[in-house]
């Protein structure tokens, strides 16, 4: 909606103080020569501008199809700041649950993490599966391969190992995804309120610097004509 605004203003209203800042262009600020030089290009090339755009929505559509813009946006999802912890309880609620219900239903445990695998749709989180697997295999257990996760929260690791210690590993699992999945809906919640106002400022910020735009130039005008 903000976009539409701006784009709104820069074709229909900056266009009619052309001629009039053209007086002043010697003292024109900074911000309005630009949004002068963005009203020029969106008039006049405006095909190229939607060309543009249309090409990098296509190429980036594209782009996240193919196995380099899957991985890297998997990787995002579990590294970039707040985002990460959103993916990773959201990972584990879904991981820990199979698990859980698998294991307590008496599934072997390499069948179960190959559910898991299937459930979880990132690829570094199914190859930490794969790495639970191998430890298993070796007869290291789950919770060496938990261990060795960085993303993996210390409560969940310490979870675990505990679980598999005392034999209550299907409903430590079950338990430990109960809790996240409440973490997980306070989490949303919170980055919603959060959000929220942070769209306001930048709305506020873009109205504020196209007012200033405008009405700067107007009064320098009016102290020239004076």
């Amino acid at each position: 909606f903000s976009l539409g605004v701006v784009v709104f203003v820069l074709v229909f209203v900056f266009p009619k103080f052309t001629d009039l800042f053209a007086r002043i262009s010697d003292q024109l600020p900074g911000s309005t020569k630009v949004l002068m030089a963005a009203s020029d290009v969106l008039i006049n090339y405006w095909w190229l501008v939607i060309g543009v755009l249309a090409l990098l929505v296509v190429t980036g559509h594209y782009w996240l199809k193919t196995e380099r813009g899957v991985e890297t946006m998997d990787k995002l999802k579990l590294s970039v700041y707040m985002i990460k912890d959103i993916f990773v309880q959201l990972y584990l609620v879904q991981s820990l649950r199979v698990m859980g219900l698998s294991l307590g239903n008496g599934v072997s445990v390499m069948d179960t993490l190959a559910s898991c695998r299937d459930v979880v749709e990132n690829r570094l989180y199914r190859r930490f599966i794969n790495q639970v697997e191998a430890k298993v295999q070796e007869g290291e257990g789950l919770a060496a391969a938990f261990a060795e996760a960085e993303f993996i929260p210390p409560a969940v690791r310490q979870m675990v190992s505990t679980g598999e210690e005392t034999g209550n590993l299907p409903r430590v699992m079950s338990r430990v995804a109960a809790y996240y999945e409440r973490e997980l809906d306070k989490r949303l919640a919170a980055f919603a309120r959060a959000v929220e106002p942070m769209m306001l400022i930048v709305m506020g910020a873009v109205v504020g610097l196209i007012v200033s735009s405008l009405i700067l130039p107007i009064f320098k005008l009016s102290r020239a004509v004076s």
